[in-house]
């Protein structure tokens, strides 16, 4: 998972060098971010797809997530709440006994990087 922020703040930050970075930048935020590209993750343990990120201002993420019963053309595009601290992005996801993976998404179209409250 990385992420590609536009700001040279973190981009340091990125690399282990905390310096100039507040604490507030490293606390872990729930935004949308849309997913611009799905690959098959291959070499992963269970079935899985890497995922890119449009994070609006933050810049663009990966991640990886399981497939579920999810295929390609139903993520792509696709607005997601993702979980986002330093470097690292996780989309969330419910599991359910009779759904299986559910993705938690946003009921309506935001902008990326559109913080959850």
């Amino acid at each position: 998972m990385s992420i590609r922020p536009p700001r040279e703040t973190c981009q340091s930050a990125r690399h282990g060098d905390t310096a100039g970075v507040s604490e507030e930048a490293q606390l872990p935020e729930l935004l949308v971010g849309r997913v611009a590209a799905v690959e098959d993750h291959a070499g992963a343990r269970a079935p899985s797809y890497l995922l890119r990120l449009e994070l609006g201002p933050r810049g663009e993420a990966e991640t990886s997530v399981e497939r579920g019963s999810y295929e390609r053309e139903d993520l792509e595009g696709a607005q997601v709440v993702v979980l986002l601290q330093g470097d690292e992005a996780l989309v969330l996801a419910a599991r359910s006994h009779s759904a299986g993976l559910v993705l938690l998404r946003p009921d309506r179209a935001v902008e990326d990087g559109t913080l959850v409250s």
